[in-house]
């Protein structure tokens, strides 16, 4: 059983509103470890020292963007931590960025803005226990 209150995850995005946005909307969820940072290499370091169940990542930032990040977690080279579940976040969803995105090992992809229904849909979708239900109201049932 999936107590989502052990689940870690870490929010990687420059816009601090985005990660409080991610955030909050992990913590409706049950979450209760819930790390972010705001760029590419800080979040390498940081999943090279925890372990995160799963990453929840912007798919366009400066400096590093998601497809070099991706590529960097999952070269062979990276160790254990690399496979961590990521689900990329994006407001420009493109073919091409969804097609990349799925080459590179993004587990799911999420159109910003997103809900609370539509996270919980994803981890259902990467966890081995699946997540909750949904209710005819949309209200995520745990």
């Amino acid at each position: 059983m999936i107590v989502p209150a052990k689940l870690k995850a870490l929010i990687v995005d420059d816009n601090a509103y985005a990660r409080s946005a991610a955030a909050a909307t992990l913590r409706k969820l049950g979450l209760g470890i819930i790390d972010d940072v705001g760029s590419a290499p800080l979040a390498i370091g940081a999943i090279l020292a925890l372990r995160y169940d799963v990453v929840l990542m912007d798919w366009y930032m400066p400096d590093m963007n998601g497809a070099a990040m991706l590529e960097i977690l999952r070269g062979a080279h990276f160790g254990p931590n690399g496979t961590v579940p990521v689900i990329v976040m994006t407001a420009y969803p493109t073919r091409e960025a969804f097609a990349r995105a799925r080459e590179l090992g993004a587990a799911e992809i999420l159109t910003k803005p997103f809900t609370a229904t539509h996270v919980a849909g994803a981890l259902g979708r990467l966890l081995p226990s699946g997540w909750g239900e949904t209710s005819t109201d949309g209200q995520v049932l745990l």
